[in-house]
């Protein structure tokens, strides 16, 4: 049955665009653009062996937006947090569960992202 997750892909007007804002915000690294007549349409980042990946909005029936979301996994949510106001990002505070500690925000195409820290090792 499921293996492992392949990849979690958001749309995008602006492929290059959201992809910059991920490289500047998150410190995503990106493989390199799948480009059509010089325009970005896809392209991906291998986080932890799972790919992240933006693509053209004329691609899929989904808006930006319409994700369902994703999670990235965190060393230090406290300071992820502050970093990213600190680039005048707008992070929900993080609240913790028995298990972990979250936080949510809106990327630059109005994707929700959540960042995630283990508290308690499973």
């Amino acid at each position: 049955m499921i293996k492992e997750i392949a990849f979690t892909a958001y749309p995008a007007k602006d492929v290059a665009g959201l992809r910059k804002w991920y490289e500047d915000n998150l410190g995503l690294k990106f493989s390199g653009p799948y480009e059509e007549e010089g325009v970005e349409k896809y392209n991906e980042a291998n986080v932890g062996g799972g790919y992240f990946s933006v693509l053209t909005t004329e691609w899929t029936d989904r808006a930006p937006g319409s994700a369902s979301g994703i999670v990235f996994e965190v060393d230090d949510i406290d300071k992820t947090v502050a970093d990213l106001r600190g680039k005048g990002i707008t992070v929900e505070d993080p609240y913790a569960t028995p298990v972990c500690k979250i936080a949510s925000f809106i990327d630059g195409e109005g994707n929700k992202v959540a960042l995630h820290q283990v508290t308690v090792p499973h």
